[in-house]
């Protein structure tokens, strides 16, 4: 297992002392509740199609109108499990808010993996689409942040779930995780919940300021030649009229100038993708993100990375 050098250490202590920690080894079979409607919006889309014209006008003419959505959820969860205070995984797919969907191979196979550990994981859509201009994608990243803040306080609703909303985590991939760490900086305080960590994969934000607005610890992935979002302060896809953003690095930076307990991977290999291949096929990277993840949020309920 390859893991990151907070959570091997941490962990590597709690071994020692002979207490495996909780959640870290499957145990569960794993029920899948599939295309769950979490609520109702005005959008363009909320599953991508596979491919988006470059040009401007056929831009235009594939966005179209707005119309009524509905936004949907995949919900893992452990068989066989009577806990009446499970942890809570809720990740987002990535694709630019404009490709993408909830059964993204990559989300699918976290998710299973965190509900045979004992958690309610889930996969969600959000809305996507947006005009050609900074303000347009703007706005398609505050939209898909409401979805997100929806489909939380719609799982943490659902009693059947039985979620503690204390053990709350977030995670996702590009857009994904500018929506993760989106939830966990940004928090909506009429949804009553504590993130306890953030599995930020080749994400951003767009204002590094907002991690001043709470302390939650972070793990991140993100190669240091990623050519879609920055390393460090720039433009995605190098475009100036996608906006500033900041990714892995500067927010690693910054969450440990700031005290929080974080871990960033720097990966060496040209890509931003880095769980699949071209191909479509997991990477051995996959594997190292899903274990980094796993004992990062362990020592996270575990109260090690205080």
């Amino acid at each position: 297992m390859i893991m990151t050098t907070i959570a091997s250490a941490l962990l590597g202590a709690a071994v020692l002392a002979a207490d495996i920690l909780p959640y870290t080894v499957p145990t569960y079979g794993v029920k899948v509740e599939a295309d769950v409607v979490y609520g109702s919006a005005e959008g363009y889309w909320s599953e991508g199609p596979d491919r988006i014209s470059p040009t401007a006008q056929d831009w235009f003419r594939v966005v179209g109108s707005p119309k009524e959505l509905d936004l949907l959820m995949d919900i893992y969860t452990p068989d066989d499990d009577n806990s009446d205070n499970r942890p809570l995984l809720l990740m987002m797919h990535g694709g630019g808010f404009t490709i993408g969907n909830k059964g993204e191979k990559g989300q699918v196979e976290w998710c299973r993996h965190f509900a045979s550990l004992g958690y309610v994981a889930v996969s969600i859509d959000y809305r996507m689409g947006f005009r050609p201009t900074r303000s347009g994608l703007y706005k398609a990243e505050s939209d898909a942040l409401d979805d997100a803040r929806a489909a939380l306080a719609f799982l943490l609703g659902r009693e059947d779930l039985r979620v503690d909303p204390d053990r709350v985590f977030v995670a996702g991939t590009s857009a994904g995780g500018a929506l993760a760490l989106g939830l966990a900086f940004e928090p909506d305080p009429s949804i009553p919940c504590r993130i306890l960590a953030v599995g930020n994969l080749w994400g951003y934000v767009r204002d590094i300021s907002i991690l001043d607005n709470a302390s939650v610890p972070i793990v991140s992935f993100q190669s240091v030649q990623d050519p879609v979002v920055p390393y460090g302060k720039g433009y995605p896809l190098g475009q100036r009229i996608a906006g500033t953003a900041y990714g892995t690095k500067a927010v690693h930076e910054r969450a440990s100038e700031l005290g929080m307990p974080c871990e960033h991977v720097p990966v060496p290999e040209k890509a931003h993708r880095l769980h699949l291949d071209r191909n479509g096929a997991f990477t051995p990277r996959f594997y190292e993100i899903r274990d980094a993840l796993t004992d990062f949020f362990a020592c996270a309920m575990s109260g090690l990375l205080r």
